[in-house]
Parts: C-alpha cells; structure tokens; sequence
C-alpha cells in the first residue's frame, strides 16, 4: 500500500514540477526582455547624460540588469533537462565546476557579512560519468549549500577535489564549519533529519544519496564538531573515457 501511495506521489509530483517548469519557460523569455530593455535604454541614455553621477547610475542600472539576466540563465540552466530518467555521458569536472558556479553567490553574501569564505579548489580529472546532468547538479548544491551554511557565522574554507582511480571518479566537498555531532552523523541521511530547525527540510542529504546511488554510486561522510566536514562520493568512470578540455 505504501509503495503505491509513494507512486502516486511521485507522479503527482512530477506533473506539478513539469506544469512549473512550462511556466518559467515562458516567464524567462519575458523577464529577459524586460532586462534587454533596461540595459538598453540605460546605454543609450549614457549617452546623453552630462551629470557624472547620472552617469554613473546608469551604468550601475546597465549593470545590474545584466547580472540580472546572467542569474536567469544560470537558473534555467539548472531545470533545463528535468527529465530524471535521461541519461548521457558528461564530464564530471563540468559538472562540478557549474554547481560552483550557481553557488558563487551566495558564497558572497556571506562575504558582505565580514565573514569571508575561502575557496580551494583543485579538479584533477576529465573523465566522463554516464548520468542526468540536472540530478547531479542538485546532489551536489544541496551538499555545496549545506557546507556554505556551516560557515556562514564564522567563514572558513571550502574544499572541493576531484580526482580518480581505477575505474571511479572521486569527489570531496570539505568545510571548515561547525561540523556535526556524533549524535547526529549516522542520521543526517535519513528522511527529514535536519539540524536547521524551521529552515530545514530535511530531505537534501538524503535526496543526494539517492541520486548518486541511483547513478551506481555512493557517498561518505566524515565529521569532528568545531572542526568541519567532509563528504566524499564516488561515482563509476564511464567507458567513453576522456575528452580534450574541461
């Protein structure tokens, strides 16, 4: 009974995610005009302004327009290719790089409170996993997210290492945050565990696991309070191998 319930969930879900993602489609396209418009005006006006501090404001508009558009494309990057049953080769270190990437900003809003988070980042690996890009992306924010949280009173350093050996691509994610407690480590996979009381779900983590796993993979954790914490996966190398350039 519980099975079929889990089902019909899932494809009530799936329904309701797909009748979203046809309406950011179109809301997309009309934000990005709306941004167009602004940028250009801004530009032109530039032009005929005399007042530096005018000028100056507009190109902060001209500007702030186009990081508006650039969070846009980065966004719809992100739910394009939804369909959870596709797969294709990719390289992993691609992967990586733009789960970073979506993250980058609010890396810097925990700069702005003084609390600067440094990154080390060290990608050692071409190889190509056989995966769904957009799952991967979203195991790796959650864990990406939760490492930036974990830093986001004090700051720290953000470690991310990609490397393999013989046949797998491994993956670390460390912080230097407040770390989890032995209490806690064993159940920080379980479904609607959190730490974060009303601001958690408590679904990332283990959302994560069961997408590496779903990929013929797996992850480990390991954790000191007061220290930090490092997650690890391990993902198979496909068989098409390289390619040139990340």
């Amino acid at each position: 009974m519980k099975d079929k319930l889990d089902h019909s969930i899932d494809i009530a879900t799936k329904e309701y995610v797909d009748a979203l993602l046809g309406l950011s489609e179109t809301m997309f396209h009309d934000f990005k005009n709306i941004l167009a418009i602004i940028s250009g005006l801004s530009q032109l006006s530039v032009l005929d302004a005399t007042s530096p501090v005018i000028k100056e404001n507009l190109n902060t508009i001209n500007k702030a327009a186009l990081d508006c558009k650039d969070i846009i494309d980065k966004f719809y990057s992100f739910i394009n290719g939804y369909n959870s049953e596709y797969k294709e080769d990719r390289v992993f270190g691609n992967i990586v790089l733009n789960s970073l990437d979506m993250v980058k900003h609010k890396i810097n809003s925990v700069a702005e409170q003084d609390n600067r988070i440094e990154l080390n980042l060290s990608i050692n690996s071409l190889s190509k996993v056989y995966c769904n890009e957009y799952r991967i992306r979203q195991a790796l924010l959650n864990i990406l997210i939760n490492a930036i949280d974990a830093m986001e009173e004090d700051g720290g350093v953000l470690g991310i290492s990609l490397y393999e050996r013989v046949g797998r691509i491994f993956l670390e994610i460390w912080d230097t945050g407040i770390g989890i407690s032995d209490e806690n480590i064993d159940k920080i996979f379980m479904h609607k565990f959190t730490t974060k009381g009303v601001n958690g779900t408590g679904l990332g983590l283990k959302i994560s696991k069961d997408i590496f796993e779903d990929h013929g993979g797996s992850i480990f954790v390991l954790s000191k309070q007061n220290v930090g914490t490092k997650f690890t996966i391990v993902l198979p190398i496909s068989e098409t191998g390289l390619i040139d350039t990340l």
